[in-house]
């Protein structure tokens, strides 16, 4: 019996000393949660084509405002979500008459824009001939919008702050502005899987005293649209 406990105790002595110098083994969980895919598409390719542009229309003196065009746009989710809309200028250092903002936008030299009196956020169309060729201005139609075939309010807020009511529903801003939308007479965003609704589009031209005429001038705004997760 002496014999046999002394190799149960060496037995022990042996497993735990083994323990002791073992190295170390980590354990990671990994995986990726992620969020509601939605594609968003826009009618047209997404281009406003203002065509031919007469020169005996525009002014020598001052801006000219030409008439808003709209396309349709819809936004659809694997599932029932919640985001919102930001605007990118694509053409910086471009926009005539006013200066840009650290958003990339800047409040428009004019007037009217959208049917509005006031104030309205607008970028560049870029340049010819080194010469801002004018401005334009973005938004989503508010009455128009509808979420999962239900009228939905347009919503709104800057720099992350508080949602508010918009009208006009402007998603370029001097300060970064997001859009959103919610539950008709709410300002609390809606999670929804369809969304559609009517972007539009309006620009003005530069005046022509600071326009190089003796060529042809191509408009070429350009604007990205992303999509903000809630």
């Amino acid at each position: 019996m002496k014999t046999v406990n002394s190799i149960i105790a060496l037995a022990l002595m042996a497993a735990t000393s083994t323990m002791v110098q073992a190295e170390s083994i980590d354990v990671k969980v990994i995986g990726t949660i992620a969020p509601v895919a939605c594609t968003p598409t826009i009618s047209g390719g997404g281009i406003i084509d203002y065509g031919n542009i007469p020169t005996n229309t525009l002014s020598a003196t001052d801006y000219t405002l030409l008439a808003e065009k709209q396309l349709d746009f819809a936004i659809t989710c694997e599932a029932p979500v919640k985001l919102a809309l930001k605007a990118t200028n694509g053409r910086p250092g471009t926009l005539a008459g006013v200066t840009e903002s650290a958003s990339g936008f800047g409040n428009a030299p004019l007037k009217g824009f959208f049917g509005s009196t006031g104030s309205v956020g607008v970028a560049g169309l870029g340049l010819s001939s080194e010469k801002k060729i004018g401005g334009y201005g973005l938004r989503i139609d508010a009455a128009s919008s509808t979420a999962d075939g239900k009228k939905v309010d347009t919503i709104q807020r800057i720099s992350g702050g508080r949602w508010a009511n918009t009208q006009l529903g402007s998603v370029m801003a001097i300060s970064d502005r997001e859009l959103t939308w919610a539950e008709v007479g709410t300002i609390t965003p809606v999670s929804f899987t369809n969304m559609t609704g009517k972007l539009g589009v309006q620009a003005y031209i530069n005046k022509t005293s600071e326009l190089d005429l003796t060529q042809p001038i191509d408009l070429d705004g350009l604007s990205t649209l992303e999509l903000v997760y809630l």
